[in-house]
């Protein structure tokens, strides 16, 4: 049998957000699954006027990428939980092709509390890089702070309470001793006028959208062939220290980001805050 069906790609972004996956055909109703035709190749769609999952993962936890065989060749609505993200062209998927489709998007904006000299407040991109990671804003606070400063949060934090700053966990994944290219993330360094630093960009399955990289700039004793810089973290794994993320490297020399778990709480550093927010639907990216 030619069995004309595609596979979706489903990349369950964070262990909040729902993940109940259904599909709608042209008329409305609920694919409910496939059935062989008799005598001939190929297959019909078997519909249902109820609601029928074809793939479903509590909101708790299960963050990854999941594999879902759906029809190809008709026209269908990709649903999850109440949000409609995906409509096919009246063709349908093609047979035998994989697709990937995030159960959130992976990019967005967030409004802050900073006021702006038109008098309204400063609204800024933030940006997923990898599975289950934090939302990252895509700069840094204008100016430098001190640990005791950068550890606020709700309405006392310095961009308002949609944002704050990261602890260690939730950037666990560039913690480490060596940073090398990895299936999860590319480093770039950058030596471009005033943009010195270094670039982090997605590479898992939803995640290599051009708009998913971040940003991090060097401190301004960085020289052309050498960039250092670090931010601030949450932790006070030490006690009476602050934490902060420090990266070094050149443009031959693979990146070195590491936690100091032994920074002096009055020196000032760049804040790179991530959203507070726990999951961010679809339609919802904007947040006011």
């Amino acid at each position: 049998m030619d069995a004309k069906v595609a596979v979706l790609r489903i990349v369950k972004v964070d262990n909040y957000g729902p993940c109940d996956i259904y599909l709608k055909t042209a008329d409305g109703k609920y694919v409910s699954g496939l059935k062989a035709k008799k005598d001939e190749t190929g297959y019909d769609v078997v519909k249902s006027d109820t609601k029928v999952s074809v793939f479903h993962k509590e909101s708790n936890g299960n963050a990854g990428i999941y594999y879902v065989i759906v029809p190809a060749e008709v026209k269908i609505s990709v649903w999850n939980n109440d949000r409609c993200f995906k409509t096919t062209k009246d063709a349908g998927l093609t047979a035998r092709k994989y697709y990937t489709l995030t159960s959130g998007p992976t990019s967005g904006t967030a409004t802050t509390t900073v006021k702006l000299a038109d008098g309204t407040t400063k609204t800024v991109k933030w940006v997923q890089l990898w599975i289950g990671g934090p939302r990252i804003a895509t700069e840094n606070v204008a100016e430098k702070m001190n640990w005791t400063e950068a550890r606020k949060t709700g309405d006392d934090y310095v961009w308002g309470k949609n944002w704050h700053t990261p602890s260690l966990d939730e950037v666990e994944v560039i913690s480490k001793n060596s940073m090398p290219n990895t299936d999860i993330l590319d480093a770039t360094y950058e030596y471009n006028n005033n943009r010195h630093g270094f670039t982090l960009k997605g590479k898992q399955p939803g995640y290599t959208n051009p708009n998913n990289t971040v940003f991090f700039p060097g401190l301004d004793s960085s020289i052309e062939t050498y960039v250092e810089g670090k931010f601030w973290l949450t932790d006070e794994k030490v006690k009476g220290y602050g934490t902060s993320m420090n990266f070094t490297g050149s443009s031959e020399a693979l990146y070195y980001l590491h936690p100091n778990t032994k920074d002096h709480t009055y020196s000032e550093y760049e804040v790179r805050p991530v959203l507070t927010i726990n999951t961010v639907l679809w339609g919802e990216q904007n947040i006011k």
